[in-house]
């Protein structure tokens, strides 16, 4: 049986769209305080939350996505992934 992943195909313009709206933020993402660059990492977690969007489990997905902030601005994003099957499984996937 072939694996899913063989069929999976990077959609180039969805990729390069999103790595150019990253980088339109990058300047505010800087972490030079010395210069006054404080970074502002929510700034590129909102695009990417975005982009998850509509994987997460209040659309139908399977992902649960939450944001984290021990200091405004500089957010963490954690995603879980929870596979249909999980209860059935005994496999694991980590990062």
């Amino acid at each position: 049986m072939a694996s899913l992943l063989q069929d999976i195909q990077l959609d180039e313009t969805s990729y390069v769209e999103l790595l150019r709206k990253i980088i339109g933020v990058s300047e505010k993402v800087q972490n030079a305080p010395s210069l006054g660059l404080i970074p502002q990492e929510n700034l590129v977690s909102d695009i990417v939350l975005a982009e998850l969007q509509p994987y997460t489990k209040e659309n139908g997905g399977y992902l649960t996505i939450e944001r984290v902030e021990f200091v405004a601005g500089r957010g963490n994003v954690i995603i879980t992934y929870q596979h249909p099957d999980f209860a059935d499984s005994e496999k694991t996937v980590a990062f």
